[in-house]
């Protein structure tokens, strides 16, 4: 009897997707959050360029992810799950940043 290829081989992008996956949306949910409440209660301009940077330089962490969880999909014989995921929340990271820019510019 033939062994089907195993896909239980680690994929060692995809778990560097995935990890920065979830570095990306936390931190980018964490500040934008903190630049949220810097609006409403008006100190955001004390603030405003060092949660910029970090958020950026957070959603540059997702723009990372997504790249590296695409990359991921292709290797043979890997699982392709921890790819998926790093895909995902590096996108949600990314997208989270953007969303809240223009939350906070609107409001």
């Amino acid at each position: 009897m033939s062994e089907t290829p195993s896909s239980q081989n680690p994929n060692p992008i995809g778990n560097t997707s995935m990890w920065l996956g979830i570095a990306s949306s936390s931190l980018v949910f964490g500040i934008g959050l903190c630049a949220w409440t810097g609006v409403a209660q008006n100190w955001i301009r004390l603030a405003g360029t060092p949660l910029f940077v970090c958020g950026g330089a957070s959603a540059f962490l997702g723009f990372l992810a997504a790249i590296l969880g695409a990359a991921g999909l292709f290797g043979k014989e890997r699982s392709r799950t921890t790819a998926i995921v790093g895909l995902l929340l590096g996108l949600l990271g990314t997208c989270m940043f953007l969303g809240f820019m223009r939350a906070i510019a609107g409001g």
